[in-house]
């Protein structure tokens, strides 16, 4: 185990699925800690050709790990808090995705809020078949999902060009509300230093719309550590976790070269 802090959050090099994931927050943060969000990139199952993201689990036993771990995060997640979870259509024979969202709502705990789809520029497929453009963000809310604990509502850089529907529906404002398809963000083509590492926008976005400044953000499968960028550039903290040592020390040294750089500004 290695933990490294920072002035706005700490990196864990630890497995977060454990039991003992859990008193390592608890010994940083206090013992009644409550995260508002947790927003973190899991491995699909048998979509990268890496160590990592291949399984030789059933679709069934795969579902059961996450469910796990969903499970055992939730009591450091506040009442209402939200729990936002990329995922992906997976192969033939294998997309634990389809029976992942009825496990979790099965024990009545968490609800399915919303199944935001990023539409992404670059396309892939066969002649005898659409191209295929997307990834999926699943939003669970810890009890009532019509009313999570915040909701700071996401709004595009695009104006409207109008004032609403008819002078009864004003528009709350001059640009357009985000949806559940986001088609704004293009991913990145160069520059990676985590083969499955996302734009900054992506995690921007939850960071936003679910945290006010000052407040926490977890990852548990923290990759290049983009969540934790996502939290700092906003004026949040965070707690973020990564297995792999040779990702959680390259995470670690660009977190502390972005840290010097903001120190220098």
């Amino acid at each position: 185990m290695k933990i490294e802090q920072f002035d706005d959050g700490f990196a864990v090099c630890e497995n977060s699925t454990t039991v003992e994931a859990i008193d390592i927050v608890k010994t940083l943060l206090g013992d009644d800690f409550k995260f508002p969000l947790i927003l973190t990139d899991p491995p699909y199952g048998n979509i990268l050709d890496v160590n990592w993201d291949r399984t030789k689990d059933t679709t069934q036993q795969f579902v059961d790990w996450m469910v796990s771990w969903i499970n055992l995060w939730r009591g450091l997640l506040c009442k209402r808090g939200s729990f936002y979870i990329w995922a992906g259509v997976g192969r033939p024979g294998f997309r634990p995705m389809y029976t992942f969202v009825p496990q979790v709502e099965k024990a009545k705990e968490f609800e399915l809020a919303n199944h935001i789809t990023w539409s992404k520029r670059r396309a892939y497929g066969t002649k005898n078949n659409y191209l295929f453009t997307r990834e999926e963000l699943l939003w669970f809310v810890n009890g009532d999902a019509k009313h999570p604990r915040t909701f700071n509502v996401p709004y595009l850089d695009t104006k409207r060009g109008y004032a609403g529907y008819n002078i009864k529906y004003p528009a709350l404002s001059e640009f357009y509300r985000r949806t559940n398809v986001w088609t704004d963000i293009n991913e990145l083509f160069r520059g990676k230093v985590h083969i499955a590492q996302k734009p900054l926008r992506v995690n921007e976005i939850p960071i936003e719309v679910h945290t006010d400044p000052g407040e926490y953000v977890l990852d548990l499968f923290a990759g290049s550590g983009s969540t934790a960028l996502a939290a700092r550039k906003l004026g949040r903290k965070f707690v973020v976790f990564e297995n792999d040592e040779v990702a959680f020390d390259l995470m670690v040294k660009h977190l502390s070269a972005k840290q010097e750089k903001k120190e220098e500004k």
